[in-house]
């Protein structure tokens, strides 16, 4: 594919990606008055527990095969639905422990869960499951589209889900908990009908056995990934919980608002990067497709940072009611670290492209070994701060590993005195925004310098985008 289709497949699909995700996005960040007023401290950190758990499941039980289902079903041309069939079979295994497990857990541990929490835990973990592995199949045959669209019904069943249960018939946490087990499942239905208008037959053949070892051997290492990415992104919520309280991790919680806003724009665009990068990749990067878009990204990840950072305290004014806007404390600092994860994510789908997944995990576990360590110190001398801090470090060590390595498999020139210079001005700008008045002056001073240290790289970006 010449540069020009690069770019243009890239823009695309980031495009449809955008028009997925920033409902549901804008959705999350604009709902958090509403969750804050309606339910407690406690019930949103509780939510909180369940939803990350049910994440780390996810790993655990399927194996991760939703990755492998993507990467094989775009290597393999003819009787891709023989992959989609063996990715639903692995999870309806790993249902089938899941449920044993959790029954037992019910029975035999004495928690403080009533009994719909073990229910949305199975059907939260089996739902979101299955819809990570249709989308995938549906970006693998190129129907990002469909993809799109599934997001809009996901984002659509959340608002009236959470209106009717919150608001009409007011069965608080566990009505929160519904609406995403209705959405995702509304998501269920509209992708199997893609899939099914795209083939216009039924499979009950899965892929051959050495296909199914291949994909295995390439998502086993990704387990240990994801449960080491899980940690990295999780782990704190458990420390703060056992340390100082649920409901100093329903602050916590809410202080991810913020950086959610970065989030997005980071998930939108390495999701499509990631296609992009299992179809264009090149060691010699003769081109400099990949330097172009890790510099072009890096530097909107950093400008759009610490403009959020400058306007963080004022937001959460108007985001968070009561006892929740304490979280302003740690959202500056968490927004760091979604800067340094959206860059791991970014060279991981390198090692992707060339199936070098056991470098994703050795990175991810180095990080999520420094991130408990951190947090078990320093949570009770800092509180929720420290563990801002110790999860900003991690993916900070996730991000190093993956660049001493990434030089192995692709020859790409970056300028990294610049971005080593930008990430030193944000935490300034941080240390500026957690003195006494805020230092909005010097805060202004951190973003502007920003903004003429990548002066060359925004002009060549708005240079592209108008192309």
């Amino acid at each position: 594919m010449n540069s020009n289709k690069k770019y243009g497949y890239l823009v695309r699909n980031t495009m449809l990606f955008t028009i997925s995700s920033f409902g549901s996005k804008v959705l999350s960040f604009l709902l958090v008055p509403f969750y804050t007023s309606v339910l407690s401290t406690a019930d949103y950190g509780k939510a909180d527990i369940l939803t990350t758990t049910a994440g780390l499941l996810i790993f655990v039980f399927t194996l991760n095969i939703s990755d492998a289902v993507l990467r094989f079903a775009i290597d393999q041309c003819e009787r891709q639905e023989e992959i989609l069939l063996y990715g639903i079979k692995v999870l309806l295994k790993g249902s089938v422990l899941l449920g044993a497990v959790l029954l037992l857990c019910w029975k035999l541990i004495p928690a403080k869960w009533e009994s719909y929490c073990y229910v949305f835990l199975f059907f939260n973990f089996f739902n979101s499951s299955l819809n990570q592995i249709i989308c995938n199949y549906l970006r693998a045959i190129d129907r990002i589209r469909a993809v799109a669209i599934s997001g809009i019904i996901t984002t659509f069943f959340i608002v009236t889900s959470n209106i009717l249960l919150l608001l009409v018939i007011k069965i608080g946490l566990a009505g929160y908990l519904l609406s995403f087990i209705i959405a995702s499942l509304a998501s269920i239905i509209y992708g199997l009908l893609q899939i099914w208008s795209f083939h216009g037959k039924i499979v009950f053949s899965c892929c051959s056995p050495k296909m199914q070892r291949e994909m295995k051997h390439y998502s086993i290492p990704l387990i240990f990934n994801g449960i080491a990415w899980w940690a990295n992104n999780g782990i704190d919520k458990y420390f703060i919980s056992g340390i100082i309280g649920v409901a100093n991790n329903g602050v916590y919680a809410v202080a991810y608002k913020i950086p959610t806003i970065l989030s997005a724009f980071s998930g939108i665009f390495v999701q499509a990067w990631n296609l992009s990068a299992l179809k264009e990749y090149e060691k010699s990067d003769n081109d400099h497709f990949f330097a172009n878009m890790y510099s072009a990204y890096s530097t909107g990840m950093v400008v759009i940072c610490s403009a959020l950072i400058l306007i963080n305290i004022p937001l959460s004014r108007l985001l968070f009611s009561k006892d929740f806007f304490a979280a302003w404390r740690c959202s500056s600092t968490l927004l760091l670290s979604m800067i340094f994860s959206g860059l791991s994510s970014f060279v991981g789908s390198v090692f992707s492209a060339v199936k070098a997944n056991k470098i994703c995990a050795v990175s991810t576990i180095s990080g999520a070994v420094v991130n408990i360590v951190l947090n078990s110190v320093m949570i009770s001398k800092w509180g929720t701060q420290g563990a801002a801090i110790a999860t900003a470090i991690s993916f900070m060590t996730i991000w190093l590993v993956r660049m001493i390595y990434v030089r192995k498999y692709i020859d790409w020139k970056l300028n990294m005195k610049t971005d080593i210079m930008a990430y030193m001005l944000l935490i300034i700008q941080i240390v500026f925004e957690h003195s006494r008045g805020h230092a909005y002056p010097g805060q202004i001073l951190a973003l502007s310098s920003i903004v003429i240290l990548y002066r060359s790289q925004i002009l060549r970006m708005f240079q592209n985008m108008k192309k």
